[in-house]
């Protein structure tokens, strides 16, 4: 269940244009929790989703594995 909310935020953050209070608006929730679970995806996969080039590659690998499902 932790998992699949740090992907959430991380597809939300991303959708909304790395918006801290839009993601926290989409997904009802206070924007400290985005910025905690944030942090969460950064210490878990090493990239930060705040940083553009970074958010690149997670947004691909989220990509990757959503085709590799189907």
């Amino acid at each position: 269940a932790a998992n699949k909310e740090l992907l959430d935020t991380c597809v939300g953050f991303l959708d909304n244009g790395s918006s801290m209070e839009a993601t926290a608006r989409a997904l009802f929730v206070h924007p400290n929790t985005v910025r905690y679970r944030l942090k969460r995806i950064q210490d878990v996969t090493g990239y930060n989703p705040s940083d553009p080039r970074e958010a690149y590659v997670l947004r691909m690998a989220i990509t990757l594995g959503r085709l590799h499902e189907a």
